[in-house]
């Protein structure tokens, strides 16, 4: 009886590997609506590129150039245009499967990422339910909490961009407009960390380390 339990518990658990999707797959099946200057033909022609060792170009939906610039076992970045970039990034699930990250990132001056996470099946996950994104204050240095004129500098510092980039199973986050306050950016420069805030995924969450 106990041999039988075993072997059935091989069985299933040969069954979740298997049927894990993998990168690929994700991404040549993934709905259009998620990266709209796409076809699914196209993605596919990213991946014939890279296996026949060629560089991965396509001509997208607005007439103008993307390339597929990184391909890794769970993540792939997308440069959808001259300003945008498209990342997926798989996060493995303690109960077996993945969690899909789609990043999307706009370069003006500086650049500034959305989050989205989704199920296998492309079913969305609120962001909300998986992390608690990084506020302002989060990125302040002692120096600048401590300050009197801190009020003033919040004032100043009404466009608040971040970048998001995966690493190492985290997502670091880093705080990207300070520019944009003129010149007296630099003056501001020791206020803001320059280290990036690090989340690390724990089968389930993403947690602030």
């Amino acid at each position: 009886m106990k041999r039988n339990i075993f072997a059935l518990s091989l069985l299933l658990l040969g069954w979740s590997l298997s049927s894990a999707a993998d990168l690929k797959t994700l991404f040549i099946e993934m709905p259009d609506s998620l990266l709209p200057t796409l076809t699914r033909s196209e993605r596919m022609d990213f991946i014939d590129y890279l296996e026949s060792g060629m560089r991965a170009r396509v001509r997208n939906k607005l007439d103008g150039e993307s390339e597929m610039i990184l391909f890794e076992e769970n993540r792939l970045v997308v440069r959808t245009s001259g300003a945008g970039r498209f990342e997926m990034v798989l996060f493995p699930k303690k109960r077996g499967g993945s969690l899909i990250c789609i990043i999307r990132t706009v370069t003006a001056r500086y650049n500034d990422s959305r989050l989205s996470f989704y199920t296998e099946d492309w079913d969305p996950v609120p962001v909300g339910n998986l992390i608690e994104l990084p506020k302002f204050d989060d990125y302040l240095t002692n120096e600048a909490l401590k300050a009197d004129s801190l009020a003033y500098f919040k004032k100043r510092s009404i466009l608040r961009l971040q970048s998001v980039t995966p690493v190492d199973g985290a997502l670091e986050f880093c705080y990207t407009s300070l520019d944009y306050i003129g010149e007296d950016a630099e003056r501001y420069r020791s206020w803001l960390k320059q280290d990036p805030l690090r989340y690390i995924w724990n089968g389930k969450r993403f947690k602030r380390k």
